[in-house]
């Protein structure tokens, strides 16, 4: 009995050890095999790559780990460097080239979840999570991309990566710049630190086609922080410290907004070849709400309920004085018939907005200055879809501001966009002023300081085309008076100038609207042509100053 027992548990030990040795036999096998394989699947996606891109690209993997039976692959650090000179040689041959390249350096990039056995038996790619730490983009347009998708993505994309499925991509921290071409120089977009996070991405038509989806995905969250960009032609520079977007809560916002010019006015001038605005701006906030993203993933249209512009400062200048106005200055109309997306914000809001002009014109010695203080504007219906802006419903804009910071105007604006003659209408009122205060404007520009008189309301009522403007103008005032001024001459008048002054006061000008007591106020009618070269505002400038020229008869 005792040695029937004795060989029992003898060959149940030489059976575990039988079990130990095969378990650690295959672990072996399992761990040399994994071993090469990854070594060998370093070396292929490699090859692969080069070999693919016609020797374009370079893919360098360091680190790379795979766990067949979780599903998870990763690698430490990851390399993609474009050969610029090999993309413009297949180029010359007319080979099928993408008219972009990207160089790609990341950290840490990880891939979890993997289910390996829908890959291999045809079904949807699924992967739990994607990962990547790091990532820094160079993106460089090598020519212009004249093809067009009319696909959606999930239509044109190979046929082994159809109906993918990821449930969450995160990107932390990264870099992206855009450029034009392989010089430095050449960068038109920047951001130096983005997080991505993508929940829930689906590339098949239903995700597409789903109301409560934008970009085949449950949610998309951006977060940039420096972001800049430049005008094609580097005259300007938009820089952003924040920009926020979240398709879950339909927003997308920016702060701290500055736009700055590259060089001085009269470089700038003379790169445009006319008379330009010379601009500079600071916006703290620009939020756009009720935004349609899942609209715009599957039509591209921008679809929003309301744009915020908080706090925006303006500062202008323009020199006439060594330069002229060449070029024709489009009606928004013409801008916003122009714009390929089509559009609706239901409401453009701008608060506590500041506009500084600057100007100096021929013969004169130094800048005219006017300013619009706690402006306040609302733009309603801003669209240039038909099926919303007509004649019948055109976008109303309505603004009021302090005029030189002292007095009260306020103007509306019926602008109906897709209009091709830039017909709109311009309605306005001014409460009770100083004149003297538009001295800074008119003295050096027009070369006449009002010396005396008191406004005690004013309004405009005009039709406007991009060829006409006819309407009225009314203006009561009293003890208007004049000084005529040398030009030249920083607002000094000479003996000459005295003597015209006093002339214009006394025969030429109207010193009161209405004249004596009981008699009817004078209305100007006001009949303006417009001029290709010269802005909206100039043109709505142009018709103010042609009513009270009528009004107070100065020719």
């Amino acid at each position: 009995m005792i040695v029937r027992y004795n060989d029992d548990e003898n060959n149940k030990v030489k059976r575990w050890l039988k079990i130990g040795a095969w378990t650690f036999g295959i672990a072996l096998f399992l761990f040399v095999g994994l071993f090469f394989l990854t070594i060998w699947l370093e070396n292929k996606l490699e090859r692969m790559v080069a070999e693919q891109s016609d020797g374009v690209y370079e893919l360098q993997l360091h680190g790379l780990q795979l766990s067949p039976f979780i599903g998870n692959l990763s690698v430490d650090s990851l390399s993609l460097t474009p050969d610029y000179e090999r993309w413009q040689q297949l180029n010359s041959q007319y080979k099928d080239v993408s008219p972009t390249l990207m160089d790609l350096q990341s950290r840490e990039i990880a891939l979890n979840g993997l289910n390996y056995l829908a890959v291999l038996f045809g079904s949807d790619p699924q992967l739990d999570e994607f990962i990547i730490e790091n990532p820094e983009m160079l993106v460089t347009m090598m020519r212009k991309d004249t093809t067009s998708q009319e696909e959606p993505l999930h239509a044109s994309v190979p046929d082994r990566i159809k109906g993918l499925q990821i449930g969450q991509i995160d990107l932390g921290s990264g870099k992206v710049s855009y450029r034009d071409d392989t010089d430095t120089a050449s960068t038109i977009f920047s951001i130096q630190q983005f997080n991505l996070t993508v929940d829930d991405i689906r590339l098949d038509s239903q995700s597409f086609q789903a109301q409560d989806r934008a970009y085949y995905a449950a949610r998309v969250i951006f977060n940039a922080e420096q972001a800049a960009f430049f005008t094609s032609d580097k005259l300007y520079r938009l820089t952003a410290d924040s920009i926020v977007m979240n398709t879950d809560s339909s927003m997308l916002q920016a702060k701290q907004v500055s736009l700055n010019p590259t060089t001085d006015p009269t470089s700038m001038a003379e790169a445009k070849g006319e008379a330009t605005a010379y601009m500079e701006s600071d916006i703290p906030l620009i939020a756009l709400t009720g935004i349609d993203f899942p609209e715009h993933s599957r039509n591209s249209n921008l679809i929003a309920r309301h744009l915020l512009i908080q706090e925006p400062s303006l500062d202008i200048f323009k020199d006439k004085k060594n330069f002229e106005n060449k070029y024709k200055r489009p009606f928004p109309h013409e801008i916003v018939q122009n714009v390929q997306v089509k559009f609706l914000v239901d409401t453009v809001e701008l608060t506590s907005g500041f506009i500084k002009y600057e100007t100096i014109v021929p013969e004169a010695a130094e800048r005219g200055l006017f300013t619009l203080e706690n402006l306040e504007i609302t733009v309603s219906n801003f669209s240039n879809m038909p099926e919303h802006i007509s004649m019948e419903n055109p976008a109303v804009v309505q603004a009021n501001g302090l005029v030189m910071g002292k007095t009260r105007a306020n103007i509306t604006s019926r602008m109906p966009l897709l209009e091709e003659n830039g017909y709109h209408t311009l309605v306005g009122e001014v409460a009770s002023t100083d004149p003297k205060i538009l001295n800074p404007m008119v003295a050096p520009t027009a070369f006449i300081r009002i010396e005396s008189g008191q406004i005690s309301r004013g309004s405009v009522d005009l039709e406007l085309t991009n060829e006409q403007a006819t309407g009225t103008f009314r203006l009561i005032y009293s003890n208007f008076e004049i000084e005529l001024l040398s030009k030249g001459t920083g607002g000094d008048q000479s003996l000459g100038k005295e003597i015209l002054s006093e002339l214009a006061n006394w025969v030429a000008v109207k010193e009161s609207n209405p004249g004596s007591e009981g008699e009817q106020p004078r209305v100007a009618e006001v009949d303006v042509a417009h001029e290709d070269e010269n802005s909206i505002f100039n043109f709505w400038a142009k018709c103010l100053m042609d009513g009270f020229k009528s009004i107070a008869t100065i020719m």
